[in-house]
């Protein structure tokens, strides 16, 4: 069975149709996720100390930064995601047009009859590729909306807003994107910053919900996303970043991604593939 990948960028972010066939090593992003299971094993997630259970009823749903992976229930098999990286100035925006804040309030989202209609509709746009781009982006912002909805009925609103970061977290950010060519320590890029290194996952752990390591891979998986995309070659990418070796980076890149780069780099060339084969999608509602 062949993997399966498809992805569409919009004002909103990216949407991406992934069949993954191998667990995803915990890691985060620099933007807000909400990953629908399609089909095909099952699997869980795993966000804090909570467990989601991907399925016909519940999604994913993780705020920029929140630390998750995803472990399938049995091996040998496949899953198909339709998974949408959600721009944070998107969700801003929308923030402030709506006056309150969108955010998951719960990694769990509840999937009800408008929702997963919404999700067959964007998945038919994305893989038939008939649609204008502004005819997917619509759909795809109407299925956020609703999940985003879904997900914080009955929790309290909250102000709209971009969250504060401490200075030295802003800095360290930083200097991790400055200097995500090099290879570096989690204690030196703390000491860039002038903390110790408790101090420094303390801050990680209270603001963002994540720990400085899953931080500083994702944001080498950008890069090397970012690098790809571009069409640089596999090979001077992996040595860019600092591994030893090109199998090291591909193992680094899909266990992050749930894809491999080579596929990666196609798809970002040829976005829309005909079809999505491998796994029968469940009757449309």
């Amino acid at each position: 069975m062949s993997e399966a990948y498809a992805l569409h960028e919009g004002a909103f972010g990216t949407a991406i149709v992934l069949e993954s066939r191998a667990n995803l090593v915990a890691h985060a992003h620099s933007e807000s996720q909400l990953a629908l299971w399609l089909g095909g094993t099952r699997a869980v997630a795993h966000v804090g100390s909570e467990v989601v259970p991907y399925g016909e009823d519940v999604a994913l749903g993780v705020n920029a930064f929140e630390a998750h992976d995803m472990v399938m229930e049995s091996s040998g098999g496949s899953c198909l995601f339709l998974v949408f990286m959600i721009s944070r100035q998107w969700l801003d925006d929308l923030g402030n047009a709506k006056g309150r804040s969108f955010r998951f309030p719960s990694p769990r989202v509840p999937i009800n009859g408008v929702l997963r209609r919404s999700c067959w509709r964007v998945l038919d746009l994305i893989i038939s590729a008939q649609e204008a781009h502004s005819a997917v982006d619509s759909e795809v912002e109407r299925l956020l909306e609703a999940a985003i909805a879904t997900s914080a009925a009955g929790a309290d609103d909250t102000p709209a807003g971009v969250m504060m970061l401490d200075q030295r977290l802003r800095r360290a950010i930083s200097y991790m994107r400055e200097h995500v060519s090099e290879i570096t320590t989690i204690d030196e890029i703390a000491a860039k910053v002038g903390l110790s290194r408790g101090h420094f996952f303390a801050l990680f752990r209270d603001q963002l919900n994540t720990t400085p390591q899953v931080f500083w891979s994702g944001v080498r998986v950008e890069e090397a996303m970012r690098r790809v995309a571009e069409g640089s070659a596999l090979t001077q990418v992996a040595l860019d970043l600092g591994f030893s070796a090109p199998g090291n980076f591909s193992r680094f890149f899909k266990e992050h991604t749930g894809v491999s780069p080579s596929i990666f780099k196609r798809a970002a060339r040829e976005p829309m593939p005909v079809t999505v084969t491998g796994i029968p999608r469940e009757p449309k509602i």
